[in-house]
């Protein structure tokens, strides 16, 4: 099985992940998913070990799209 991302898709394992994060944080699956992979690339790109990365990755999604909502609140 091919677990690489395309530009803005995720493997089967990670949709389950950003579909999760969608729901906790009330956003549209589409925005979660681009923010998701952009992590992806960001961390994979310089991790040497690759163990946590999933865990990192929802870490840093959950609060650049909870400081988004706060921005946005504020903003209105």
């Amino acid at each position: 099985m091919d677990n690489r991302t395309g530009a803005g898709h995720t493997t089967r394992p990670q949709h389950a992940v950003v579909e999760s994060l969608a729901r906790e944080l009330n956003m549209p699956f589409e925005q979660v998913e681009r923010v998701y992979t952009e992590q992806v690339r960001q961390i994979e790109a310089t991790a040497r070990i690759k163990t946590f990365v999933g865990v990192i990755v929802a870490s840093r999604v959950r609060a650049e799209l909870r400081q988004q909502q706060a921005v946005t609140e504020f903003d209105h």
